[in-house]
This record gives C-alpha cells, structure tokens and sequence, in this order.
C-alpha cells in the first residue's frame, strides 16, 4: 500500500516539471507551496529514517527532487519588475 501511495504522490509531480521545463512558464506556480511541501517532505524523509521505512525515506527523497526542480525554475525564472 505505501508504495502505491508513494508512486502516486511522487509522478503527480511529473507533468507540472514537466510543463515549467518545456514551456519555461511558471508564472502560476506558488513560490511558497514549494517551499512548504520541500519542508514537508524533509520532515518525512526524517519520520522515515526514524521509523526505518524504505517507501516513506525513498518517495519522499523523490518528491523533494521533484519539487526542488519545480522551485529552481520558478526562481530562475523570477524577473525584476521594471521601473523598480
């Protein structure tokens, strides 16, 4: 159950890397939601070296690489307002 969960909870992430990647837009992309979910994500892979949990460590070290990208696009892709 933990891996089907974990496979799940990790691809959800590939389309929208995908999406940012391929069309360099990640206008929509909420800068603080990525932060949180990489501090989530860090506290599980935690929980799971705690709990000794192979699925719960691996998946959650997949989602930080995952979201990790997602948030390095959108802040490479942040651009000065002009006029400031």
């Amino acid at each position: 159950m933990g891996l089907a969960a974990g496979l799940c909870t990790s691809f959800s992430f590939v389309p929208q890397v995908l999406k940012a990647w391929r069309e360099r837009d990640t206008e929509a992309i909420s800068k603080r939601m990525y932060v949180a979910s990489l501090i989530a994500y860090s506290l599980w892979i935690v929980h799971g070296l705690m709990i000794t949990s192979v699925p719960v460590i691996l998946f959650n070290a997949v989602n930080v690489v995952f979201a990790g990208l997602v948030l390095a696009m959108k802040l490479r892709g942040l651009k000065p307002e002009e006029g400031r």
